[in-house]
């Protein structure tokens, strides 16, 4: 699976499900992003939010079965930096689903899946 992840990607699609199961507002969906994995384990990401602020991060990842381990060294978020964030992947298609639950902007039993594009 590394290998077919290992490349620059675009944001394409965001799906956000509260913990009753209940669609997120498209409002508050990432508007555009691109992230980077390299073959040396490096990784970076950056994506813009339906408000205009822009969330990112880079650091180094490690792949485990079908989740990324995303090990931060610096983010537009200080207290993000030293933390790891888990991420379950999958593929549709040749776009990569990057799942997060909780995601960093939701809450217990949510989850949001960002859908990315190789370009």
């Amino acid at each position: 699976m590394i290998k077919k992840m290992i490349g620059t990607w675009r944001l394409v699609g965001f799906r956000f499900m509260d913990s009753d199961g209940n669609p997120g507002r498209e409002e508050d969906a990432p508007t555009g992003g691109r992230m980077e994995y390299t073959l040396d384990g490096h990784m970076a990401t950056a994506t813009r939010q339906a408000n205009g602020d822009y969330f990112s991060y880079f650091g180094e990842f490690e792949l485990k079965g079908t989740q990324v381990f995303h090990h931060i060294e610096l983010s537009a978020h200080s207290k993000l930096e030293g933390t790891t964030t888990v991420r379950d992947v999958s593929f549709e298609g040749d776009n990569l689903i990057l799942t997060a639950s909780p995601p960093v902007m939701g809450g217990p039993g949510s989850k949001a899946s960002l859908i990315w594009e190789k370009i």
